[in-house]
This record gives C-alpha cells, structure tokens and sequence, in this order.
C-alpha cells in the first residue's frame, strides 16, 4: 500500500531528501518529469526503489545486474501497460534514485526504456560495483587474514609483515613466512568447521611446513571487544607507514573497497583462541597426490571442494611470528 501520492513533479532530490523519505513509515509515490508519464516509488520497508513508465518497445534485459529487476505490469489508475524497474537501494539508496533519475532523463528526449536503462548501467557500473559488499563468507575470511597480519605487523614490523600477507595476491596460501607457510580459516560455526576450496589448498610447498589457523568469531552486539571490518582495515593501516600502499593493493585485491565502507555493520568478537595445526601426514586433507592413489583416472577429477572439522583435532603451538596469537603458547 502507498502511502503518500503525488501527481506534482518532484523536482531533483537531494541525499537527504531521499534518505527522509527511506525513514519514512509508509511508502511513497511521486511523479519524476511534466513531459513523460514516470512514476518513481519508494519502499522503505523493503528498501527497494521502483520507477514506472509507460511499456513501449522491448523490455530491457538486465539478467546480468542482480539488484535490478523489468517486469511489465499494470498500475492502478491508470491504463495500459507499464513497464516496472525495480531497484535494490539498501546500502547504495541515493545512487538507486540517481539510477531512476538518469533513465528518466533520457527518456525525456526520446530514448527507448532499453536504450536509456542500458547508457545508464554502463555509465554507473563502476559506482555500483564499488557499492558491493563481500558475500559474508568473504567477509569473514579477510576479518580473520587482517586479525593474523595486526598481529604479525606488531611482532616483526610492517615491512615484512605485510610482504608475507600472499592471500589476496593469488598466493598458494595465504601467509608464506620465511620458515613456513599459514592457511586462515575463519568461522562463525560453533564448530571449527571450515570450508576447503580445491585439493592444493591444504598441499604444503615443497621443504615447507604448512599450518592451519583456524579463527572463531561470533557477533558481539554492543560488546567492548567487539569490531567491525571498516574498523579492523583502519586498525591495520595505523599501524603502517612506509608499505602503506602495499596494504591498500592487498586490500583492493581482496574486495575491499573504502566507498562500501557502511555496508559492513556487524560487530563480531572472538568466540575462542585461534589454534594452529600442522598440515602433515596425519592430517585429514584431500590433497591431490593423495586423490591420485586412491581415485581411479583422478585427471577427471576437479573443483574439489570440502567441510573440514578440527573442533577435536589436536593442535599445536604455532612458529613464531604466530607465537601469541594461537592458543599452546604460554
């Protein structure tokens, strides 16, 4: 149900105006343009901006855009077809209107809804996509990498530090220190439950230990402890002056991005000690030398992926630079 109907032309919102009516209690319906029929609506329950226009030619296709829907429907009131371009706008509201405002622009001077939609996306693709957050599976990942590299950086400084930090820089894995190699896995399970991504994820480099660090988070709500991942990024760029711009590549390569900063609201906290297991003989990964004695003609075996359980698995006390981070160590 809409709450506030327009039929006056509501000029150029601005960020706040827009924000206003996204607090509003009820929905709203107002009219974007004196030439064209458009009608712009605003959900602030399922924050969710929609511009409606009259269907004339092909709908515009946008399978590739996963916050924007076209579907042809009616609208009461009025007569005839209407084509509806629904918007996703939580996290990236102002950008969802100027979006809507833009298409109506050109729609204005004789555009096809399919033509201005897609001038508009090309022209916005990079704002939008910068607006993306990580899915939270990623997001846990880089909070519990940027948890061991904080530590790291205060043991043996940033220089070095940093330069160990391999993950976002398509390393094998994600820490090579000079004695060994570190794989971060991090959960929010009650279980040290991890997801392994391929065979070679847990195959230790030749001559080279590899260690599993397994990291527990859970919400801290308003807890003291707690932290956010922009608060987390901004606590390891403190700590470094001169490898700075090596951190903030490693970062961009990792998703991070500081205009989607807001998106990222929950405040996690630690649910346990990290631990540390070596990754040698006795232990339960599917590598792929060992899927090539087991597995009839393995070469037809890929995209190995699998959920591995080291709640009861005994660990060890991690090498130094980990000393102190992992629980064994005094």
């Amino acid at each position: 149900m809409i709450g506030r109907v327009t039929e006056e032309v509501v000029q150029h919102l601005t960020p706040e105006t827009v924000d206003v009516y996204f607090r509003a209690a009820a929905p709203a319906r107002f009219r974007l343009s004196a030439k064209i029929h458009a009608f712009l609506d605003i959900d602030p329950h399922a924050q969710r901006i929609s511009l409606h226009v009259p269907a004339r030619g092909e709908a515009p296709d946008v399978s590739a855009f996963e916050r924007i829907a076209v579907a042809t429907t009616a609208l009461p009131g009025r007569s005839g077809e209407w084509f509806r371009i629904d918007i996703d706008a939580a996290g990236m509201r102002y950008e969802a209107y100027t979006l809507a405002e833009s298409v109506v622009d050109q729609l204005q001077y004789g555009a096809t809804l399919r033509h201005a939609l897609s001038e508009t996306l090309e022209a916005l693709k990079d704002l939008l996509s910068r607006r993306r957050r990580l899915t939270d599976e990623k997001e846990a990942g880089l909070l519990g990498e940027l948890l061991l590299l904080r530590h790291v950086i205060d043991v043996i400084g940033e220089d070095i530090a940093v330069g160990t930090w391999l993950g976002p820089e398509s390393g094998e894995h994600d820490f090579g220190f000079e004695d060994f190699e570190a794989e971060v896995k991090t959960t929010r399970s009650e279980a040290r439950l991890h997801v392994i991504g391929s065979e070679t994820q847990l195959m230790p480099s030749p001559g080279r230990p590899l260690h599993l660090i397994s990291i527990q988070l859970t919400l801290a709500g308003r807890g003291q402890d707690g932290f956010t991942l922009p608060q987390l990024v901004d606590q390891v760029r403190s700590r470094v002056d001169r490898s700075a711009r090596a951190l903030d590549d490693r970062l961009e390569s990792a998703g991070w991005r500081d205009e989607a900063r807001d998106l990222y609201t929950l405040r996690f906290q630690y649910r346990s000690r990290p631990r540390a297991f070596l990754v040698d003989e006795l232990f339960p990964a599917i590598t792929r030398p060992r899927l090539d004695e087991v597995v009839p003609q393995p070469v037809h075996v890929g995209d190995v992926s699998y959920r591995l359980d080291v709640t009861d698995f005994p660990f060890t006390d991690a090498p130094a630079p980990l000393n102190g981070f992992c629980e064994g160590e005094a």
